[in-house]
């Protein structure tokens, strides 16, 4: 009987976080990200609980997901369309250029298998303006 009843804690874990998931918008896994880069770690897993409701150690899990890269918010927002022609670097800085950094970051994830924050990085180093050599 004890067996069962850790499962269900499981179970109920992960209702929890992936009810959380649901509750975090781009912009706050944006945020989150943010707060990751600057080394506030505390402050990042702060702002889940308040913007989820999660438990500190939930809480912490989803952060650790997220700083891992494991974790992607679903993109609904704004499709992103592969016109022939244009390669990676030129889609992701147009999505750069609109504001769209969750969006740029999770079509580099998708499109090479770099982690989240391998991502994340190629993004920030993109030029906006490619400048003619």
């Amino acid at each position: 009987m004890g067996l069962f009843s850790r499962n269900s804690s499981k179970d109920a874990d992960n209702v929890a976080l992936a009810a959380a998931r649901g509750r975090l918008s781009s912009s706050d896994v944006d945020q989150i990200r943010f707060l990751l880069t600057t080394k506030k770690s505390v402050f990042a897993v702060k702002y889940v609980v308040e913007r989820t409701g999660l438990e500190l150690k939930q809480a912490k899990d989803l952060v650790d997901e997220i700083r891992l890269g494991r974790y992607v918010p679903p993109v609904t927002d704004t499709p992103v369309v592969r016109l022939p022609g244009t390669n990676l670097a030129e889609r992701t800085r147009a999505l750069k250029g609109a504001g769209e950094l969750h969006q740029a970051t999770a079509l580099v994830v998708s499109e090479t298998g770099m982690t989240e924050m391998e991502a994340g990085l190629f993004v920030g180093a993109l030029r906006t303006d490619p400048q003619d050599s």
